[in-house]
């Protein structure tokens, strides 16, 4: 279907679906997004994707900025435009508790963007049946009926076996003080709606920082190197609150076979 010159139709799945992902996101940058494009719909004709985005942006659905530190890799965010769009299509972020329209300058964007590619290299082999962002955790825990312990970076529900599993993942840049750790441990161990949880770090010290914070937990805590997970995923090795090594996805595996009672 062509648009008419200056028009925008949401009518294209392709179109909803990257929108979607840019208020999931906080932020993305064009990269992350096209890679995004590529393994959700296998869009693999790139000016066809930067016109599908230009347009985007012209229509005031998406803001563009381009801050130094991406070295002209272009970054994006939802407008409030754009999530009236989105709740058009049945798609509710119940409005002004995404307002993002900000500088990118105030935000951890290291963060967010690392969290957006734990989410892509899981949906490399479709190994994420559903992700769960922050953002709409923040929405669901506006209510003591639905809300979490905390505010994760993401769930990621995904198929081992033939059964699902929902992992809570929190990507970690920095150690935190020891009382930090202790709040954050008390509401994990609180926690009713997961049952697996993986903390995934950049280096070694702070994999064993870690796991020095949790030793003891009475929930199934995992730790794990963020760049080997986007290397292999739930084939990565984790280490438990004991130190006990193993592969993310056997680890997960054991889980389900403790809840199932086999």
């Amino acid at each position: 279907m062509r648009y008419r010159k200056g028009s925008l139709n949401l009518d294209n799945f392709r179109d909803q679906a990257v929108l979607h992902f840019v208020a999931d996101s906080r932020y993305v940058t064009h990269a992350q997004l096209f890679r995004f494009a590529q393994l959700e719909y296998y869009e693999g004709n790139r000016p066809s994707f930067n016109w599908r985005i230009r347009r985007m942006v012209e229509g005031g659905l998406v803001r563009k900025q381009a801050p130094p530190m991406l070295n002209g890799d272009a970054l994006y965010s939802i407008t409030r435009t754009g999530l009236q769009a989105l709740e058009q299509l049945g798609i509710y972020y119940l409005g002004a508790t995404c307002d993002r329209e900000q500088d990118a300058y105030k935000f951890q964007l290291p963060h967010v963007l690392e969290v957006n590619n734990i989410r892509l290299a899981l949906l490399v082999h479709r190994e994420v049946l559903r992700w769960i962002p922050e953002s709409f955790i923040r929405v669901l825990n506006l209510s003591p009926a639905t809300g979490y312990a905390k505010v994760y970076d993401g769930i990621a529900r995904v198929m081992l076996n033939h059964e699902f599993v929902d992992l809570a993942v929190e990507y970690e840049r920095t150690l935190k003080s020891p009382a930090k750790y202790e709040k954050i441990r008390n509401a994990i161990e609180s926690e009713k709606w997961v049952k697996a949880f993986l903390y995934l770090v950049p280096n070694y010290e702070l994999l064993y920082g870690l796991i020095a914070a949790f030793r003891g937990t009475k929930q199934f805590v995992l730790f794990g190197l963020v760049d080997e997970f986007k290397r292999e995923r739930l084939s990565t090795r984790v280490r438990d609150a004991n130190h006990r090594e193993t592969a993310l996805h056997d680890a997960l595996a054991k889980l389900l076979l403790a809840k199932t009672g086999t």
